[in-house]
């Protein structure tokens, strides 16, 4: 009886070695992922702000990292006072730089410039930019300087419509830094990154698990508030110039759009005849031929 309690002296030890370390390591990774989680709800609305100030800065690129970065100083610390929110916007300032984020007009794009360029409206805002009209959208479909501009999605350069071409597009992409990971666990998963995405083709992505971040990336779309002025803007061509976007989800059922304008108050979709319907302009008092149809005339008017 002796010997059996020997041969099990010291298995608690064991066990504890094993057990242990595993359990604080998967803690640590579910730390992490909570930390991740705040950052990214950080940058989304660091990513709002961005885009509701280039709605309205005429979609400059400046004001649009100007308001990210002031929107992310409560990442970095934020404050009560004044002093302690210039402080952690200090920070933030010397930390959002473009190696550690990148910002993405993705529309409009050239295209849409090249589709719905206004030359007036530059002239009349006094810059050397393409500008693309933001005003009176539900009743033009191209500017009124170039009335024979092409609006067809399906064949024009940007694939898009005026109204379109006047959604604002953002793509942010930020590389958490390393101080601000659990140690260990943000080593774990920066060195599972580079492993699982070592073919990504984002050489920014591939750069900041190079410099021990982690990426995130967000997206928004908001309405242009002023007309958008053309800025490097990225190229994304559209159906009408070797493009091939999708549409997602299900086709559309229901049937064909109204074909009146949409400004139009009695816009409505033109009744369809039910298959066994008679001929709603068949009226036997005007045409006496309509009292011989079989079935007699009962209706004159089709079921919409």
């Amino acid at each position: 009886m002796k010997r059996c309690c020997a041969c099990q002296r010291g298995a608690t030890l064991v066990e504890f070695v094993v057990v242990v370390p595993t359990v604080l390591f998967l803690l640590m990774n579910l730390i992490q992922y909570g930390l991740l989680y705040h950052a990214k709800s950080q940058l989304n609305y660091a990513t709002y702000e961005a885009a509701r100030a280039g709605t309205v800065a005429n979609a400059n690129p400046a004001a649009i990292r100007t308001a990210f970065t002031r929107a992310m100083t409560g990442y970095y610390g934020g404050g009560t006072t004044t002093s302690q929110l210039a402080t952690s916007y200090g920070k933030a300032l010397a930390d959002t730089t473009a190696a550690n984020v990148r910002i993405e007009i993705l529309s409009p794009s050239k295209e849409s410039f090249d589709d719905y360029a206004s030359p007036q409206l530059a002239a009349k805002l006094k810059t050397s930019s393409r500008v693309i009209p933001n005003s009176n959208l539900a009743f033009i479909q191209c500017p009124m300087d170039v009335p024979g501009c092409n609006n067809n999605p399906k064949t024009n350069k940007s694939g898009q419509t005026l109204a379109d071409a006047n959604l604002l597009k953002l793509r942010i992409t930020y590389g958490i830094p390393e101080r601000k990971q659990i140690p260990l666990a943000g080593k774990f998963m920066n060195w599972a990154l580079g492993i699982l995405n070592s073919g990504d083709p984002d050489a920014f992505r591939q750069g900041l698990v190079a410099a021990k971040r982690i990426p995130v990336v967000t997206h928004t779309v908001m309405r242009m508030q002023s007309p958008a002025y053309e800025n490097a803007n990225a190229s994304s061509p559209g159906p009408g110039n070797d493009g091939k976007p999708e549409d997602p989800g299900p086709p559309p059922t229901g049937g064909e759009l109204p074909k009146c304008p949409v400004t139009d108050p009695a816009c409505t979709s033109e009744p369809r005849p039910v298959p066994g319907d008679l001929d709603p302009l068949c009226d036997p008092k005007i045409d006496p031929a309509c009292a011989n149809q079989s079935p007699p005339c009962q209706n004159l008017t089709p079921s919409p």
